[in-house]
């Protein structure tokens, strides 16, 4: 996460040095301090999805290089107005909705175009294949998950999450019992057993937070 960070801090910089802009003048742009924007430059702080998405509409900015890094800096043509803005990002692979298993890096390289006014945590990204069915009614087999590893100051209790376990990856539900001090990855679909988090061991880790599920349609 500190380097995709730091990756997006020089980005930033690189923007605003690119169009002539002080701190100052970035500040006022994204109508906050101007140490905030230092925050940003050095990687200190996260930058927001509204500040991004306010960068890459004031400067002709590719948001999709803005954020990830991949394509060109600069839109050819201005978007038009109220035209939708398309992140363009990987799918890993699978993750399981069920057993965990080990994830394996899909090599199929499939891209998937994500709205970016519907990714309400911040960078950086995971997206991945559902397999199992844990998670029905709600996600589904074969729907896409997309998953911000950037959760910092993000309330997690009753959010689907990715978690690590000494089987491999699986997608749950992050449930607190505050009476009983216990912290559970709990399955929606009833038919599945939930299972106590212990985070003060190396078994179980949580790993990335939901940020939205897609489903396709043929």
């Amino acid at each position: 996460m500190k380097a995709h960070n730091e990756g997006l801090a020089q980005r930033l910089k690189l923007v605003r040095t690119s169009v002539s802009a002080t701190q100052k003048k970035l500040s006022e742009v994204l109508g906050c301090s101007q140490a905030k924007v230092s925050d940003y430059e050095s990687g200190k702080l996260s930058i927001s999805n509204i500040d991004l998405s306010k960068i890459a509409n004031t400067y002709n900015i590719n948001l999709n290089w803005l954020i990830t890094g991949e394509g060109q800096m600069y839109n050819n043509v201005r978007a038009r107005e109220g035209s939708i803005d398309l992140l363009r990002l990987p799918v890993l692979g699978d993750i399981a909705a069920g057993v965990p298993f080990e994830f394996v890096q899909d090599e199929a390289n499939e891209l998937l175009d994500v709205p970016a006014t519907l990714l309400t945590l911040p960078p950086p990204y995971w997206v991945f294949r559902v397999d199992g069915e844990s998670m029905l009614p709600v996600i589904q087999p074969g729907d896409y998950v997309v998953l911000s590893t950037n959760w910092h100051g993000i309330k997690l209790d009753g959010r689907v999450c990715a978690f690590r376990t000494a089987d491999g990856i699986t997608l749950k539900q992050y449930v607190l019992d505050h009476r009983h001090r216990t912290a559970w990855l709990w399955p929606i679909n009833s038919s599945y057993k939930p299972v106590a988090f212990n985070r003060d061991t190396d078994d179980c880790a949580l790993i990335a937070v939901l940020v939205l599920s897609i489903r396709k349609y043929i």
